[in-house]
């Protein structure tokens, strides 16, 4: 009986690492495809901008040439254009950076770089990007340095969870057999 258990968590255990080794080596690959939704989503972006501004200098013959410079001129016409004109731009902004911050990042750290961008989000415009990478992310085995390196490590977060939940297992195990043994 005593090997049939101990198959059983060895088994369990390896399968549990081999899990988080696998999961762990999508992050290089998913962090690309959110690098790639934001830059799609800032290229929109800018394109409507531009649209916009090149409208309002057709209507009211604007003759500023920068986004903040064309804001300014707008809002003596359109307050309420030129206050939406000017949180499009930041929002631009805050994506370009994000963009820039991720790409700029070491190969290895770049996951890192995304994760922790997309967790502080205060203004709540990268939720929706980070929402259709995920549904759009299709799984791949990728076998650069830095997915081997997140394999690796997912591997031995993985053993450590598996070493974990069977010390707990055999522990909740004892407690209820040993009073049955005890009598």
């Amino acid at each position: 009986m005593r090997f049939l258990a101990r198959w059983l968590s060895q088994g369990l255990g390896l399968a549990l690492a081999l899990l988080c080794g696998v999961l762990a080596m999508q992050a290089p690959a998913f962090t690309h495809a959110y690098a790639s939704a934001l830059l799609q989503v800032a290229s929109d972006a800018r394109r409507d901008i531009d649209q916009r501004e090149e409208s309002a200098r057709q209507y009211y013959g604007l003759t500023a040439t920068d986004d903040s410079g064309l804001v300014a001129a707008l809002e003596t016409h359109e307050p309420s254009n030129a206050q939406t004109l000017a949180r499009s731009i930041a929002h631009l902004s805050r994506l370009s950076a994000t963009y820039q911050r991720i790409m700029q990042s070491p190969a290895l750290l770049q996951p890192i770089a995304a994760f922790a961008d997309a967790w502080d989000d205060p203004e709540g415009d990268k939720a929706a990007i980070w929402e259709l990478s995920w549904r759009s992310f299709t799984p791949q085995i990728d076998l650069s340095f830095a997915a081997l390196l997140y394999g690796f490590g997912g591997l031995m977060l993985g053993s450590l969870m598996a070493a974990l939940l069977g010390a707990v297992a055999v522990k909740m195990t004892r407690r209820n057999f040993a009073p049955h043994l005890s009598s």
